[in-house]
């Protein structure tokens, strides 16, 4: 996957792509972990701007970075999977905006869930 991929799925000049269970599992995918990354990489650069001083929080940055590739890797591949198991099942079309949202909207839910698993350690 080159550029030129990255950039065919942000014009949404895939629609064939996108008839294939793989095409749609792919794209779900490839945006669940690019908005995952960049929320991560966010904040561990925040984490690591207002920890400069503090012995950890060197780790704290490549801690995000890690999560933020892992989560997509593992989670984020089932469940788009299962996501394209509804829309093949259903005759549904896709297109490039509907795996945008997906892919986004994962990313958002694993985040909630994250956020609120700290709030129950305080």
């Amino acid at each position: 996957m080159g550029w030129t991929d990255i950039d065919i799925m942000l014009t949404g000049d895939n629609m064939d792509d996108l008839k294939s269970a793989f095409g749609m599992w792919r794209e779900i995918f490839v945006w669940c972990l690019l908005s995952s990354l960049v929320i991560h990489v966010v904040c561990g650069l925040l984490a690591w701007y207002s920890l400069v001083g503090h012995p950890i929080a060197v780790y704290a940055f490549p801690s995000f970075i890690v999560a933020g590739f892992f989560t997509p890797i593992f989670a984020g591949s089932i469940t788009s999977g299962v996501i394209v198991f509804v829309y093949k099942t259903a005759l549904f079309p896709m297109s490039s905006l509907d795996a945008f949202l997906w892919g986004v909207g994962q990313t958002i839910v694993y985040t909630l869930i994250a956020g609120s698993r700290i709030y129950v350690t305080l």
